[in-house]
């Protein structure tokens, strides 16, 4: 919990969440899930795409897609929500146990956006009104419990809408895009070397050895340097405040932030700013 931000995760597959303030974050989860928003609103964004979710409402949302997702109070009510993720080890199980050897309805192309709504039923419903009773008295259910609700979940996708067949069960083509253009856009998110590459569709070593294709720095050392880059961009704009840049750009200690601004440009942010911006 961080302040007015209460997510209680059970056995990362099951997720409760209170937030009494608009909270916005990039949506770069890299598994499947489906969500129930209690009250508040969820709005997901791409360039091309806004799609909302408002109280009663549930939307199933595409692993490793990059979008940006803000969750909002509505008047004086919090946001809250249910998620049941979706990993790749359990889709397989349930592909294994359920599916293996049938004929199924592939022919029907994936879901390309970041997330789709769907339409009440007695089997979604029946589905988060039983988890509710957990969230509201801030229990975890049980593994064999979360397992069969995450069953029911696939269940109920796979009856609504062909489509998610050759979304939920391509185990087989890799998801990976672009580095350089990936890492351009996300630097100066907080994430450790191994998240980067997961979202970037790659492994730990396969990710440093992409890098080495457009850089000839590590992926530590480029990101700090684009930070330190960008930063003296922002420094340039008599409207930023020179003791808030650090944390812009992506660092946590604004002590280890000088101390590299000052190593790399030979001022301090603020004796930066001052002199070009005078």
């Amino acid at each position: 919990m961080t302040g007015s931000i209460n997510i209680q995760s059970c056995e990362d597959a099951l997720f409760f969440s209170y937030i009494t303030h608009d909270m916005y974050c990039d949506h770069r989860l890299p598994n499947h899930g489906l969500m129930y928003v209690r009250s508040g609103v969820l709005t997901v964004e791409t360039d091309n795409e806004h799609i909302e979710a408002h109280a009663g409402d549930y939307i199933f949302w595409r692993r490793n897609c990059t979008a940006r997702m803000k969750k909002q109070s509505e008047g004086d009510t919090p946001f809250q929500s249910i998620a049941i993720a979706l990993d790749s080890k359990f889709l397989k199980s349930y592909f294994n146990e359920h599916l293996q050897g049938k004929r199924l309805p592939m022919q029907q192309e994936a879901i390309k956006a970041p997330a789709v709504p769907l339409l009440h039923s007695i089997k979604i419903d029946s589905l988060f009104m039983s988890l509710i009773p957990y969230a509201d008295h801030g229990l975890s259910p049980d593994c064999e419990t979360i397992r069969w609700k995450q069953r029911e979940a696939v269940d109920h996708l796979l009856e609504v809408d062909e489509r998610m067949y050759a979304t939920l069960f391509d185990f087989y083509e890799t998801w990976k895009i672009d580095l350089a253009d990936f890492m351009e856009q996300h630097f100066m998110l907080d994430m450790t070397m191994e998240e980067f590459a997961s979202y970037a569709g790659r492994s730990l070593a396969t990710f440093k050895r992409d890098f080495k294709k457009f850089t000839s720095l590590t992926p530590e050392k480029w990101i700090v340097e684009q930070r330190l880059d960008l930063s003296s961009t922002l420094l340039r704009n008599p409207k930023t405040k020179a003791s808030d840049v650090y944390f812009e750009v992506g660092f946590k200690s604004r002590t280890h932030f000088s101390g590299l601004f000052k190593q790399r440009f030979g001022l301090s942010p603020a004796a930066y700013q001052q002199k070009y911006i005078v």
